[in-house]
């Protein structure tokens, strides 16, 4: 689908799971924007490092034709001027489905898109979004972990949801700080929840994944 047109109706009817994914995705580093006051199409915006979009143009890919460009990272939140990468369509069927289901307002919790899935649509959503706002720590002998981290007044309830349904118990909520001001986090450090956490997201195929985080996690 390299040279196919973005179809709005293949998000919204989620035709594939890479539709999905990406839909997880653009809940973590998406943005939907207008180019200006008077335009009425909206574009949708994936940014991602560099090194990592040779994963994520891939499932892009299959989805359609998606411009690309390069901008350099100067925020707030990151130490050195570092490459990104930005996906991009300007759609605007795509764009009204996205606004729709809060997709401009990303501290709610996600209920309106996670409600229009089935469970291996829900499980590719939840593994897009953990590849973009998820990190995994693995020390060998030391210390394990993943955590999302989202703005302060971030709702986590899908995310508790998801723990209660394949039955994780010991998570935790925290603010912390960076350089960037406050942020949300809710991470889990116990092995048994790491292991069903990790058994949840790849418990098929891993061909639309990043790849990084997916070998990372395995090391548990």
């Amino acid at each position: 689908m390299k040279n196919e047109k973005v179809s709005s109706n293949d998000f919204i009817d989620v035709k594939t799971l890479s539709h999905s994914y990406i839909l997880g995705l653009l809940w973590a580093d998406g943005t939907v924007i207008f180019a200006n006051n008077n335009a009425k199409t909206p574009q949708i915006k994936h940014s991602t490092k560099k090194e990592d979009n040779i994963d994520f143009r891939k499932i892009f890919e299959n989805t359609g034709n998606w411009g690309i460009y390069e901008t350099i990272n100067r925020g707030s939140y990151t130490k050195s001027n570092n490459i990104l990468q930005v996906n991009w369509t300007s759609n605007r069927q795509l764009g009204e489905f996205l606004i729709k289901n809060d997709y401009r307002d990303k501290t709610k919790s996600p209920d309106k898109i996670i409600s229009i899935f089935n469970d291996i649509e829900k499980q590719l959503w939840f593994r897009g979004f953990f590849d973009g706002d998820g990190s995994v720590t693995i020390i060998p002998k030391g210390h394990h972990s993943i955590a999302f981290t989202g703005q302060k007044e971030q709702d986590w309830s899908f995310v508790k949801s998801l723990f209660d349904e394949i039955k994780i118990q010991n998570y935790r909520e925290r603010i912390v700080t960076s350089r960037g001001g406050f942020s949300s986090q809710i991470r889990i450090t116990n092995k048994k929840d790491l292991l069903k956490f990790r058994n949840y997201l790849y418990n098929d195929s891993v061909e639309i994944s990043l790849k990084r985080k997916y070998e990372k996690f395995m090391l548990l």
